[in-house]
């Protein structure tokens, strides 16, 4: 099936749901600010990633209208996209814009987007229609909550690249190197391999508190790097968080990077078709805490045993032992047991998957375990 009848299937899902709820015209919005964790509704519905703020009006009957910002990435636009209109405005008219193209539309009109809008346009939209827009974020989410067969290639080739990004961090990390040199070195490989963009996290030292923004530390020996990799390829992401010994490391880091295999096999047992999002923490905090670091399994010493992946963290959410909602076959997401343990400190370890109906195939393939390098 091509990429444009899989966006015909998800625009059907979206239209049916529109008719439920007497909605004349669905109105998505997005700042062009692209985020990890943060769903784009305009590329999930067109694969057009939009520059600036943009709307893409759906009616529900007829054909469907992208209106983009700026002005002069309109042939871009009209390239990429064949199932709408697509003009272009400069921002300042936007607004007037979008209303004409959701005017004469029988029923309510629904907004999705307005967690990015600012508020000036949201209340210059409201009032032009002279009515507050009925909310369509949770219904986007929804319908786009597992991936299309195109999308899940594009998170596959991700985590691939991100594979990639590892073996060359592990094949030229040195004492001497800074942080921030390493990191360069990084985002190059996984350019060179077909990223478009990387959410990268790094810390190095003999006893890291979290992962963070990289510095101007120099690498030394003995010190434990631990990365969170999260390259993008063609809007769609995937991460993988390893650690790196430079030098043979501990019994004592080896004890507790092999008590975060566990907590991640246990988190991966629970990731099938109809059980809770829930339970993949659960399972990660029943290891964890079994080994006495109960107190340690809440912030700040982890922030979430992984979140929805791909293009942005629809479904499911961050996984915590509230998160609510049902795994689902073609969900991808991040696994990852990441934990500060006070004998060693930060260590990680993460992969990404996709649910299937016989559990999680990791779509990253970087063996489970701890790398080192002889110094």
């Amino acid at each position: 099936m091509s990429v444009n009848a899989e966006l015909g299937h998800r625009l059907d899902q979206v239209r049916s749901l529109m008719r439920e709820r007497s909605w004349g015209v669905l109105v998505a919005y997005y700042g062009g600010q692209h985020n990890m964790l943060r769903p784009d509704p305009i590329m999930l519905m067109t694969d057009y990633r939009v520059l600036g703020p943009s709307v893409l009006v759906i009616p529900l009957g007829g054909q469907l209208q992208l209106i983009i910002t700026p002005p002069w990435d309109l042939p871009r636009a009209r390239e990429a996209v064949t199932a709408a209109a697509v003009n272009a405005v400069n921002e300042t008219d936007l607004v007037s814009a979008m209303v004409r193209a959701a005017a004469g539309s029988a029923g309510q009109v629904a907004l999705a987007g307005t967690e990015v809008m600012p508020v000036a346009v949201a209340r210059a939209l409201v009032g032009a229609l002279g009515y507050k827009p009925a909310d369509a974020s949770q219904m986007i989410r929804s319908v786009c909550r597992t991936r299309q067969p195109f999308e899940l290639s594009r998170v596959e080739k991700a985590a691939a690249i991100a594979d990639e990004g590892f073996r060359h961090l592990c094949e030229i990390a040195r004492p001497g190197m800074r942080e921030y040199e390493l990191a360069a070195e990084l985002e190059h490989a996984m350019q060179v391999a077909g990223s478009e963009d990387n959410f990268g996290l790094m810390a190095t030292g003999v006893h890291n508190v979290a992962v963070r923004a990289v510095t101007d530390r120099r690498l030394e020996r003995g010190d434990l790097i631990v990365s969170e990799i999260t390259p993008c390829y063609r809007g769609y992401f995937a991460q993988l968080c390893r650690t790196l010994a430079l030098g043979v490391p501990s019994a004592m880091q080896q004890q507790k990077f092999d008590l975060l295999l566990r907590a991640e096999d246990a988190g991966l047992a629970q990731a099938s078709p109809g059980r809770p999002s829930s339970g993949i923490a659960g399972a990660i905090n029943d290891v964890i805490a079994a080994a006495g670091y109960a107190d340690y399994c809440r912030p700040p010493y982890m922030r979430t045993r992984g979140h929805g992946l791909g293009l942005g963290g629809v479904a499911p959410s961050d996984l915590n032992d509230t998160t609510p909602g049902t795994l689902e076959r073609n969900m991808t997401m991040v696994i990852h047991p990441n934990q500060y343990i006070p004998e060693t400190g930060y260590l990680m370890l993460g992969d990404t998957v996709v649910i299937e109906d016989g559990g999680p195939r990791l779509l990253t393939r970087t063996p489970r375990r701890l790398f080192f390098k002889e110094i």
